[in-house]
């Protein structure tokens, strides 16, 4: 952190313990506690909402919270000092069984189960008289106390101060995860999840810790709002308040660290000062929220950031040594083949995309896959990397001598097989060097609690992930458009960043998947190049192109597919002779070829 963010930490922590102390009255220290608690709720929402999940359903785990820790008191007598966490906990794994069920769905899916789930948790505590009183509402809900009632707190200024450490360990928190490795997961996750889960990030379980962390979140705040207010009913699940929470999150900055806290203030406050306004109240509550979410789209933290002179700065080019992604195991030739196919049959109703398909990968070789469009290129491809499965009991897929037929596309690239996709695939919102930091993501070895602590192991290994990923921009040749975003970068370019993305988890075995589609004939040879001082390095490469130029270049063997059944192997001086080859794909003409 900067001295000048620090200073201003430092001034708005001495604001906030001051506030009661500077003649604010109680309705204010009431609204200040209501904006905690709305940002406790916001800030869980944003956070699962960086992964691209909407949680329309969070006023549940609010109520679960809020049930949960009153029920404890008023039917055991317990003192909230351990009801509330209990609550927050119990909340977190009724979060965890949700996000098992659910996590699997993706937008509109995800969305319509949360609300359900809030409906279902709604009638029950409505319609269990025993245990919730139903309509009439838990009453006798003990105030909080620090373990004793000699510690009770009884005024709205021991509240706020309550408060205060709650939202201030809730900032702290969601700061540290958005903020590392995790958020860069869950926004590669919402960006380009293909991609993300090639380079080696599960987009379930960082998903679902999300998930868990927003429910402890909200299960937390509802066990404070059962011990203030000391009344509970069914009115809580409401989903007027969801909406109250997304209108927070989106008009405050969605993805941002202070976005929620900016929300929830903003639109704690405003609501309260239109009520002189009587009648038009709610309609002029409504053009602002029209206003912001249509002139200002990315928050009103982004924008406030940027009138004060402080828009986000794109990351600085890292000084880095040469790179030097040369592993150990790939470098010892002997053994078993880099990687193999054994009778792979794939079938889309009758059609065989690929049959009874057997290929070998050596160590050190560059073996190129080619054939016409729609002969099963990219479908072997994706039942390697585990994006499409193969039939059952229709071969088996080897890396370094281990099954990984069936294996998630995450699993494979921990193992060290990466691809680079066929179309253009990049995480367009980020820059270039986070693009390439995000996809070293597998090479992390610190824990979660390293990460939320700041740890000086967890600081080194971010300081040399930063190191590697400016070497591999500097090794494809965009070490100078570190801070540009990808969106912004040629089609080049972002072709060339998909391979500092492919390179970045140190991978073993290397897909490339029509590299040079897109590219002109400086591009091509410049990504020659880099492929022959990828494989000089050690990795073995599997390459599918239609340059044939570039095929018969460079490559040591070749593999012809053909309505997905191998027609022909060899080197490329054989398969430029082979008769079934010239038929079915390369014609009568010549292929010329730079050796």
């Amino acid at each position: 952190m900067s001295v000048g963010r620090r200073v201003w930490a430092a001034v708005i922590v001495v604001v906030v313990l001051a506030l009661p102390f500077l003649g604010v009255d109680d309705y204010y220290l009431h609204l200040l506690i209501m904006a905690g608690l709305f940002y406790l709720l916001t800030a869980g929402m944003n956070l699962l909402l960086a992964a691209g999940q909407l949680n329309l359903g969070h006023t549940a785990f609010f109520g679960i919270g809020a049930y949960t820790s009153g029920l404890l008191a008023v039917h055991y007598g317990i003192s909230p000092l351990c009801t509330l966490p209990a609550a927050a906990l119990f909340t977190g794994f009724i979060g965890y069984l949700l996000g098992r069920l659910t996590l699997k769905l993706r937008g509109a899916y995800f969305v319509l189960v949360t609300v359900g789930f809030a409906e279902v948790i709604r009638l029950v505590a409505t319609n269990w008289m025993d245990l919730t009183q139903g309509p009439m509402g838990l009453a006798g809900i003990p105030p909080f106390n620090l373990g004793t009632e000699r510690w009770t707190l009884v005024s709205k200024r021991d509240y706020y101060y309550l408060m205060a450490v709650m939202a201030g360990g809730t900032l702290f928190l969601t700061a540290r995860l958005l903020g590392s490795r995790v958020g860069r997961a869950l926004a590669a996750v919402q960006s380009n999840e293909s991609l993300a889960e090639s380079s080696g990030i599960s987009a379930y379980s960082h998903t679902m810790l999300a998930m868990v962390v927003s429910c402890t979140l909200a299960g937390a705040a509802g066990g404070f709002y059962a011990h203030y207010i000391t009344f509970l009913s069914p009115e809580l699940f409401g989903f007027q308040n969801t909406v109250t929470m997304a209108v927070m999150v989106v008009a405050g900055g969605q993805g941002m660290v202070l976005g929620p806290a900016v929300g929830s203030l903003v639109f704690t406050f405003v609501p309260e000062l239109l009520r002189m306004a009587a009648f038009y109240r709610m309609l002029l509550y409504g053009i602002i929220l029209l206003l912001v979410v249509m002139y200002m789209p990315r928050g009103l933290v982004y924008y406030l950031r940027a009138m004060l002179g402080g828009r986000e700065r794109a990351p600085a080019a890292v000084a880095t040594a040469e790179t030097g992604f040369v592993s150990e195991a790939v470098l010892d030739r002997g053994g078993a083949a880099a990687l193999g196919m054994r009778g792979v049959t794939v079938r889309f109703g009758g059609l065989a995309a690929v049959d009874d398909l057997s290929l070998e990968l050596r160590r050190g070789e560059i073996l190129a896959l080619i054939g016409p469009n729609g002969a099963g290129k990219s479908t072997a491809f994706n039942v390697i990397t585990g994006f499409q499965p193969a039939d059952a009991g229709a071969g088996r897929v080897e890396f370094d001598g281990a099954d990984i037929t069936g294996l998630p596309p995450y699993r494979i690239a921990e193992r060290g097989l990466v691809r680079m996709f066929q179309r253009t695939s990049v995480f367009p919102e980020a820059a270039a060097l986070d693009n390439v930091l995000t996809a070293c993501h597998r090479l992390a070895r610190t824990r979660l609690w390293e990460l939320v602590l700041m740890t000086g192991t967890y600081r080194e290994e971010e300081r040399r992930h930063r190191e590697r990923a400016q070497g591999m921009l500097n090794f494809v040749g965009l070490g100078g458009k570190a801070g540009e975003a990808a969106k912004n970068l040629s089609c080049g370019e972002q072709r060339l960043l998909g391979l500092a993305i492919a390179l970045a988890p140190d991978p073993t075995v290397l897909l490339l998947d029509e590299p040079a589609a897109g590219l002109n004939a400086v591009e091509t040879e410049q990504l020659m190049r880099l492929i022959e001082e990828i494989r000089g390095r050690g990795l073995s490469v599997l390459l599918v192109e239609h340059d044939m130029k570039l095929v018969m270049g460079m490559c040591d063997r070749v593999v012809v597919l053909n309505y997905g059944v191998k027609i022909a192997e060899g080197t490329p001086a054989e398969i430029q002779r082979h008769p079934e080859v010239i038929r079915a794909y390369l014609g009568s003409g010549e292929i010329l070829a730079d050796a």
